[in-house]
């Protein structure tokens, strides 16, 4: 286990054992939903981790295998730069926040960033102590102890205009649907969309040519 962070897994439906199927899930997993964090295009995302190839696993011992892919890919990534932050369990699965603590740091040099954090109560001494505060809310969320904590779309890589419009009216008010809900600038927002769907296909096509995940960490951090 851990050999897809340095190679592409194969097919999880053509794998021989629930771990490399898991593993394969896994990384496609990580690539799909984590890319634009891998390549340094936003500073994090959430998402969740659900295998659904193996067929005949009990849930117990899927959850731990889970697990341990989650304590393996952690450290792994974390060499990378990239951080991984379990938030909650998912069945035999979980949900996940993935970070660049380089990225979250840059956040804090906005002024108008800080003020919007300060106000909600968030840490702006430090990108750890930032990503730190978003995991413990992601899990209370999680956990069924608060409402999703909108202000994350900052950590998520929303404009801070868009993220207080969104949360002073849920979305009703945008010009925009696109990744997010934009209330500011229209065409700005829509060639952000444009230019960030162009890196996730570009991200998706580097892995289907044989581009591992330690091979596109080490791109996102050049």
């Amino acid at each position: 286990m851990g050999q897809g962070f340095d190679v592409c897994p194969g097919n999880p439906r053509e794998a021989c054992s629930m771990e490399e199927c898991f593993e394969s899930e896994f990384v496609r997993t990580l690539v799909v939903q984590a890319g634009l964090v891998m390549l340094g295009h936003k500073p994090a995302a959430v998402f969740g981790f659900t295998p659904r190839a193996w067929k005949g696993g009990d849930t117990r011992a899927e959850h731990l295998l889970s697990a341990r892919l989650f304590s393996l890919y952690a450290q792994k990534t974390a060499e990378r730069g990239m951080r991984l932050a379990w938030l909650a369990s998912r069945g035999a699965g979980c949900m996940l926040l993935a970070w660049r603590p380089a990225l979250a740091s840059k956040l804090l040099s906005s002024e108008e960033n800080r003020a919007f954090l300060a106000e909600a109560g968030l840490p702006v001494d430090s990108g750890d102590a930032l990503a730190g505060a978003f995991v413990g809310r992601l899990r209370g969320c999680y956990a069924g102890r608060a409402d999703f904590p909108h202000e994350v779309g900052l950590m998520l890589g929303y404009p801070v205009e868009d993220v207080r419009g969104f949360m002073a009216d849920g979305g009703r008010g945008a010009k925009v649907v696109g990744r997010w809900r934009c209330y500011g600038d229209a065409l700005a927002a829509q060639r952000r969309f444009e230019e960030l769907g162009r890196a996730e296909l570009a991200c998706k096509r580097l892995y289907a040519e044989g581009v591992c995940v330690n091979e596109l960490l080490r791109m996102g951090a050049a």
